[in-house]
């Protein structure tokens, strides 16, 4: 029995193929389940951020506290608002969070009643990439978050500092 040389390339051919082709899916699932990881991470970063950010509420002490506290909130979220507007992050990451922004909004307005001057011009400058994703996906404060107590007599306690 002889074997035809001109179909030995052939036979060759497809077998390289076929495991060129297997090696290609394997590698496409790999580089996806580590994407989801990377994902899931980072979502998990940025809920656990936020959330320790919003547990600190319970020590504010002064003014000076305050307005750490709602700038470093406002700095976190303005940092994944850049991220998803320079899509450097997935959207649905950011979608999910969109309660912390909104609490956010309320932020802002609390400074801009409290602090005393025109606060959401001051917000464009320094939190552009927070603000122009609100804007964006039209995102409003929500009637259910609540600041803390102290943040809320803030005037209060600004007169007994001053004292």
């Amino acid at each position: 029995m002889a074997i035809d040389l001109s179909v030995f390339p052939i036979v060759i051919s497809s077998i390289t193929a076929t495991i060129f082709a297997i090696t290609l899916i394997i590698t496409w699932k790999s580089i996806k389940e580590n994407t989801r990881a990377t994902h899931s991470q980072l979502l998990r970063g940025f809920h656990e951020d936020l959330l320790n950010r919003l547990n600190k509420n319970t020590i504010l002490k002064t003014t000076e506290d305050c307005q750490r506290y709602a700038n470093d909130y406002l700095n976190t979220v303005d940092e994944i608002a850049y991220l998803e507007l320079n899509r450097k992050i997935p959207s649905h990451i950011a979608t999910y969070l969109k309660r912390f922004f909104a609490y956010g909004i309320t932020i802002v307005d609390w400074y801009n009643e409290m602090v005393g001057e025109d606060f959401r011009e001051t917000a464009k400058k320094n939190w552009p990439h927070y603000i122009q994703y609100c804007e964006k996906y039209k995102i409003v404060s929500d009637s259910d978050d609540k600041l803390p107590k102290i943040m809320l007599d803030y005037n209060k306690l600004r007169e007994n500092e001053s004292n």
